[in-house]
């Protein structure tokens, strides 16, 4: 079977590795042709948590025409997801899509798409890329997916990745696992970013922990439904699973790229507001963040 992953950062070439182990042919749609070539030659390369390393045969491309027609897997960061949508409607390329962002800005851009088959997963794996081929699996977490709407079946091909290092986890209401997630990336990225610790920090570093333990409370206060969903063991735990990883928005700060306030950080902001519900803590973080983002690439709303 044809699977089609655009973008081959960490979490794409996570995803791929897995789809192609497998059994799954896997292609990979890029922007540079360096990279698509270097992924077409060698493979992608995944050095798993005990250092040993797997390569898998993979086939990339920068040329939307050349893609299979296939399912497709969404791994590009929020902020080339609406280039894209408007790529595929412009190249009249309408599969089933699975979106795998950061956040949920990317939830009304899609929202508002004229793609007829959508999911969305999050990831709760540790994965850091080191080249344009290769990424560390750096650890374990599910892949929790739900269909938004279309045909739930043509998104079953992910149960063939299910794995003991991959487990793959099913839902019925995506706006709900989206929320989850991006409570739980508002727990742990901007704190990590602004320390510019690693996610295990958090839980053992006591002015860290109180930190992390009062900004639980303050967006269990704003969404008290989500306690039973996201209980504070649950978010605990993603960080002694990923107890090495960088967190996404600290990596892209060290590499000097806009961290993805707006849909994490920002959005949640507003949600709460919408309640009449404020984020003191939240708030202030978020204001730290755009000071210290790239070139003010990102910009505050009061």
């Amino acid at each position: 079977m044809n699977v089609v992953v655009a973008g081959a950062g960490s979490i794409g070439l996570l995803i791929g590795s897995y789809l192609a182990e497998a059994g799954m042919d896997v292609t990979f749609y890029v922007r540079r042709e360096e990279q698509a070539q270097l992924i077409q030659t060698e493979g992608i390369r995944r050095i798993q948590q005990d250092g040993t390393k797997k390569v898998f045969c993979a086939q990339a491309t920068t040329d939307i025409h050349r893609l299979p027609v296939a399912p497709w897997i969404v791994a590009v960061k929020f902020s080339g997801v609406e280039e894209l949508l408007m790529t595929m409607q412009q190249a009249e390329v309408n599969p089933p899509v699975l979106f795998v962002q950061n956040g949920i800005g990317h939830l009304e851009l899609v929202e508002r798409s004229s793609l007829q088959h959508v999911a969305f997963a999050t990831v709760e794996h540790g994965a850091g890329r080191r080249d344009d081929r290769t990424f560390s699996h750096n650890g374990v977490g599910n892949l929790t997916r739900a269909v938004f709407r279309g045909d739930e079946k043509l998104f079953d091909f992910l149960g063939h990745a299910d794995a003991e290092h991959f487990p793959v986890v099913y839902h019925l209401d995506a706006e709900q696992i989206l929320m989850r997630k991006v409570l739980i990336n508002c727990m742990i990225n901007p704190l990590t970013a602004i320390l510019q610790v690693k996610n295990g920090e958090l839980l053992k570093n006591p002015c860290c922990l109180t930190m992390f333990n009062r900004l639980y409370e303050e967006l269990m206060d704003a969404f008290p439904e989500m306690r039973q969903v996201l209980p504070y063991e649950a978010v605990t735990g993603v960080c002694e699973k990923t107890t090495d990883n960088r967190s996404s928005m600290l990596v892209d700060h060290l590499a000097g790229r806009p961290m993805e306030i707006n849909t994490i950080v920002s959005a949640i902001r507003v949600r709460a507001e919408k309640r009449n519900k404020t984020l003191p803590i939240l708030t202030a973080l978020e204001m730290i963040l755009y000071a210290m983002d790239w070139k003010g690439a990102g910009e505050w709303r009061d």
